[in-house]
């Protein structure tokens, strides 16, 4: 625990003690990104600068200001995610959100806070207000050599289609998420090395049920924390081997009759690979194990696997992919945790250069580890993006989703219409 806060709050002192930081802002400073590689190289669709359609934000000094606001309209067929007795409604949701950005030649600070607060027409109850702020920097020690951190504070609501969600409470539970993150990354030539750790608390609401009985939450409140050091060495043009070793502790405030705090590690081995603006992203493969105090909780391990690649295989076309194999935490009773495998695909295209049309699938499946519950949950959606112009742009598209599930009254479908407005300067 020392050591994950020394490796914070190093970073937070470095930050707030540069002096002189560059002021001269880039050419379009809302392209500028943390890390981002020559202008084009990396570019997708959707991130592809469009000077015409692309907010222009409010200089402050050497920061950049970025305001935007939506307003999303949807229609779901089953709001409570049930497989029978299934309820529709309306909801609203108004999002602001505000991005104040550095705009210099070295180092980055960013400051970040938004909000989601969605009211249904007709299940008043499901009403929420959930919200977000932060902030994360870089120091630049040199052009081989920095140092990054960050903060962030939510306030979120847990969806009905958890597994986790309460049955028959009387609106949705809320909790507090919030923590650093920190980072070190050195390159010498060939050779890589990022040390990283990042810790995160959450903290959980109380509740009533339908018949107006408490439904006490803290059981589920925890503190999970992380630590991982990466070493890559480039062995071609454009290719990466990597190895990744990451060892998270994770303990709860109240364990309750179930002690389910739990340490784990897992190792990696992969290729990452850049091929300008044709392909990038990385692959890997290794091993995990989550071990709980409890020895009613059985350990779960197994192989581990993942990557991400995006592909644009023309300039009006980018796919992207994304496979992931976890460990997941839960408080289902009997259970020390769900071995979690995750495949997605989506792909975007430019139709005009003021309409982006979107596909995507996902598939998801929940093996949980000491009772008889298994989930396969599938997501399809597809919609269309319209840029009126900088200032204005609407989102159409629909959603479906379905889970099969071993566990009885646990299958839902849900089909949703969403129709949004983004405001932004």
């Amino acid at each position: 625990m020392r050591a994950f806060l020394g490796l914070f709050v190093v970073p937070a002192l470095m930050v707030a003690g540069v002096p002189g930081w560059a002021q001269t802002p880039p050419a379009t400073p809302q392209e500028q990104m943390e890390s981002q590689p020559e202008p084009g190289e990396h570019d997708t669709v959707t991130s592809r600068a469009r000077p015409e359609y692309d907010p222009l934000g409010v200089r402050l000094g050497g920061f950049f200001l970025y305001p935007k606001a939506e307003i999303t309209e949807f229609y779901r067929d089953n709001i409570f995610y049930r497989d029978s007795n299934k309820e529709s409604d309306f909801v609203t949701v108004l999002s602001p959100e505000l991005l104040l950005k550095s705009n210099w030649n070295n180092h980055a600070l960013n400051f970040f806070a938004g909000a989601d607060v969605g009211r249904h027409l007709d299940n008043t109850a499901e009403n929420y207000e959930d919200w977000h702020a932060g902030f994360d920097g870089r120091v630049d020690i040199d052009r081989s050599f920095n140092v990054s951190g960050g903060f962030q504070y939510a306030e979120k609501h847990e969806n009905r289609s958890s597994p986790t969600s309460q049955t028959g409470a009387s609106e949705p539970v809320t909790y507090t998420e919030y923590g650093p993150s920190a980072a070190i990354t050195k390159r010498f030539n060939r050779l890589s090395m990022r040390l990283g750790g990042d810790l995160t608390v959450l903290d959980y609401k109380d509740t009533t049920a339908n018949d107006g009985t408490h439904l006490e939450q803290d059981t589920r409140d925890r503190m999970e924390t992380e630590q991982n050091f990466r070493l890559g060495y480039e062995i071609a043009p454009q290719y990466e081997a990597f190895v990744r070793a990451a060892i998270n502790q994770r303990e709860y405030d109240n364990p309750g009759t179930t002690n389910r705090d739990s340490d784990g590690w897992e190792t990696r081995a992969g290729i990452a690979l850049d091929l300008g603006g044709l392909m990038f992203g990385n692959v890997f493969v290794g091993y995990m194990s989550q071990d709980f105090d409890d020895p009613t909780l059985k350990t779960i391990d197994g192989a581990s696997f993942g990557g991400d690649l995006t592909w644009n295989p023309t300039r009006l076309t980018t796919a992207k992919f994304l496979v992931q194999r976890t460990i997941e935490e839960t408080t289902l009773g009997g259970a020390a945790g769900a071995l979690s495998t995750l495949f997605r695909a989506g792909v975007d295209h430019e139709l005009l250069r003021n309409v982006i049309l979107s596909a995507n699938a996902e598939y998801e499946n929940n093996d949980y580890e000491g009772i008889s519950r298994e989930d396969d949950i599938i997501a399809l959606g597809a919609g269309g993006d319209y840029l009126l112009n900088r200032y204005l742009r609407l989102r159409l598209s629909y959603t479906y989703e379905t889970r099969d599930s071993t566990a009885a009254d646990s299958d839902y479908d849900t089909n949703t219409v969403f129709l949004r407005l983004v405001t932004q300067y």
